[in-house]
């Protein structure tokens, strides 16, 4: 009889993407997936290590777990994932109930892991250079959206971030494995691939001979069946014209760019370490605006960091207003252990840091509601993902069809290339997951747009 295993995965795309990886690897030593803690013999926690939070929700579920493990005493618990990697050896310590401890570059070794933890508790975080001769073993969840990973780690060191610690080194993977990972993915039936990478932008630039991101992004634009191209996360001081003459040449790639600006502020940029200015932020901005039509742009802003005065909040508003983003990731500062901004002087009081976070997510959501106003009456090309449960119209879409009764099914969901979530109302079809549809809006609300389609089958009130 197999053994059984199951993961619990805290974080980021990456985490997504290194869990489908264990999964592979578990599944060819013989393990089989289980939703059940209690029939499970390894239970693993992938964990993250950005704020506070998460590491806190990984001690409760250790705390948890070791209940189970009283039950259960064949139970195996790991902990892997960038809170490991930083903390390994702590974590041991305090979770009594972990038998295997691994780090984010030591996914490789898990099947000689496994082996050794049958004799003794193993704790192994030691970095090692990532193995690009061949493709990891993969176990997809399900969806549309393949994540790939194109390159790990960070050469950045961003004072407030843990990733360089947590990651390693910045290395790309080659270009002709990323090429042969998206295939394979488009032959289990995913019709759009997420790029993902610390940095995907500086691509290639310490590889001699390699093609650069943009190149990257051209070659997969001619991968035969596959949709759609996304990628994250850029960092703007290596977003240049190669990059963005290629999301505005391939038709495959879609028209988002998330570009983290973090701060409107020149200081508080340079106390980050961030490479640029907020002017030359700006340029980045335009010359995307310049060159790919219809452009969505989603940006993440962090609110007080140490020594930001009320002057250096306000530029950061004037950022906010200028770029016009879509929508922003923001967070409040949270002090990492481990990163240079750890023991920087200045913090903000709580209140302080309320205070600004409100006002900016005031200005942020004018900002979407106004951009989001100016999609009605326009066509979306929505990827559809699913059938909505029947219920009524969205609220505020004039000129949507309500539903007749419970048992219409009409209504789906799904992306726009700009990374928009469309509620859709289909006239006259049934759309299948994964069909491209044309929607005409009818609504553009704060966190979805809606409308009807084909856009032919909109009938237009007069004087509309």
């Amino acid at each position: 009889m197999s053994k059984k295993f199951k993961i619990f995965t805290y974080g980021c795309q990456m985490n997504r993407y290194d869990t489908e990886t264990i999964t592979g690897y578990l599944e060819a030593e013989g393990y089989e997936e289980t939703e059940s803690n209690e029939s499970a013999d390894l239970i693993l926690l992938n964990t993250c290590s950005i704020r506070d939070k998460a590491e806190q929700k990984v001690y409760s579920q250790i705390g948890r777990l070791d209940k189970l493990k009283k039950t259960n005493p064949a139970l195996k618990v790991g902990v892997c994932g960038c809170f490991a990697t930083r903390d390994g050896e702590a974590i041991a310590k305090r979770g009594k109930a972990v038998d295997l401890v691994f780090g984010t570059q030591n996914i490789a070794k898990l099947p000689m892991l496994l082996e050794e933890m049958e004799e003794r508790r193993v704790v192994d975080t030691e970095p090692i250079a990532p193995d690009f001769t061949e493709l990891a073993p993969m176990v997809r969840g399900g969806g549309l959206n393949a994540f790939v990973s194109i390159a790990r780690g960070c050469d950045n060191f961003c004072t407030f971030c843990v990733v360089p610690y947590t990651r390693g080194p910045e290395w790309s993977k080659p270009s002709e494995l990323i090429v042969d990972e998206v295939e394979r993915a488009v032959e289990e039936g995913f019709r759009e691939v997420t790029l993902l990478g610390q940095n995907v932008n500086s691509y290639g630039r310490k590889s001699p001979g390699e093609l650069t991101f943009g190149g990257l992004m051209r070659r997969l634009n001619d991968v035969n069946g596959l949709e759609r191209i996304r990628f994250m996360t850029s960092h703007p001081k290596d977003c240049d014209e190669d990059m963005v003459d290629a999301m505005g040449e391939s038709p495959k790639v879609c028209e988002h760019l998330h570009l983290p600006v973090q701060s409107g502020a020149d200081a508080v940029l340079a106390r980050m370490e961030r490479g640029y200015t907020a002017e030359e932020y700006l340029e980045k901005v335009s010359l995307f605006r310049e060159r790919v039509k219809d452009g969505v742009l989603t940006s993440d802003v962090i609110i007080g960091f140490p020594g930001e005065r009320d002057e250096d909040f306000e530029r950061t508003l004037r950022v906010l207003r200028e770029a016009r983003y879509d929508n922003i990731y923001m967070f409040k500062y949270s002090p990492r252990p481990g990163t240079p901004a750890f023991d920087m002087e200045d913090t903000l009081p709580e209140e302080v840091l309320t205070e600004r976070f409100e006002e900016a997510s005031r200005v942020q959501r004018e900002m979407t509601e106004s951009l989001h106003a100016e999609l009605v009456g326009g066509v979306q090309e929505v990827m559809v993902e699913g059938a909505v449960k029947p219920r009524s119209a969205p609220a505020g879409c004039a000129g949507c069809p309500d539903f007749a009764d419970e048992s219409d099914s009409n209504w789906f969901a799904g992306r726009s290339r700009g990374n928009h979530r469309v509620q859709l109302y289909a006239e006259g079809f049934t759309p299948e997951p994964g069909d491209v549809v044309e929607v005409k809006i009818m609504r553009g609300g704060i966190h979805s747009l809606a409308g009807v389609s084909p856009p032919s089958a909109v009938v237009m009130e007069e004087g509309e």
